[in-house]
């Protein structure tokens, strides 16, 4: 009776582990070539740009779309991101950017107007790994009664892993705040 009593907490206690990191990245879907790759802005490694632009290179999409404000009111996230893949060979009338999303929501909200607005139907969005299941289901929320759909793609990333999310303090802290925001948007249907 010990023995399963013990094997049980073990059993859990690697559950507890490992169940958080794949909920926050959900399932990963293949790649479909789409009108664009929307990138939203948030990790300070500029994992997601650099993915983003990956992705525009190798042909996946036409058109990059680059989403985020900046909360100090000067140039915003989406702006310098703009900027950056010009710099790096990307052909400006490529680069679409929405400025005003301060947060998930307002980045879907900005990047569906855009979309509508230019007859776009489908885009991949790039984002974190521990991002991608919450931005996929608030994407897909805000873009309800469209015909656009949303191909969730994580970017590499060089901190948060989703076995190994509890090994370091800030990916701890990460990580639950990126569960309670998902039970938040899973429970009541709101996004933000």
């Amino acid at each position: 009776m010990a023995r399963w009593f013990l094997a049980a907490i073990g059993v859990g206690a690697i559950l507890a582990l490992v169940v958080p990191g794949y909920l926050l990245e959900g399932q990963v879907e293949p790649l479909v070539r789409s009108d664009a790759i929307v990138v939203i802005s948030g990790d300070e490694a500029q994992s997601r740009y650099r993915d983003g632009v990956r992705l525009y290179r190798a042909g996946w999409a036409p058109a990059l779309i680059f989403s985020g404000a900046t909360y100090d009111g000067s140039f915003s996230n989406a702006e310098a991101m703009r900027a950056m893949a010009v710099e790096e060979g990307i052909p400006p009338a490529a680069i679409l950017v929405e400025p005003d999303g301060e947060d998930t929501y307002g980045n879907a909200v900005g990047t569906r107007n855009l979309m509508v607005k230019r007859g776009m139907h489908s885009a991949i969005l790039v984002t974190s790994p521990y991002h991608l299941q919450r931005a996929v289901l608030t994407f897909r929320g805000v873009f309800a009664g469209t015909d656009i759909r949303i191909v969730g793609r994580s970017a590499p990333d060089g901190e948060w892993r989703k076995m190994y999310w509890w090994v370091r303090p800030e990916t701890r802290t990460l990580t639950f705040r990126e569960l309670e925001k998902l039970g938040y948007v899973t429970l009541t249907g709101r996004y933000n």
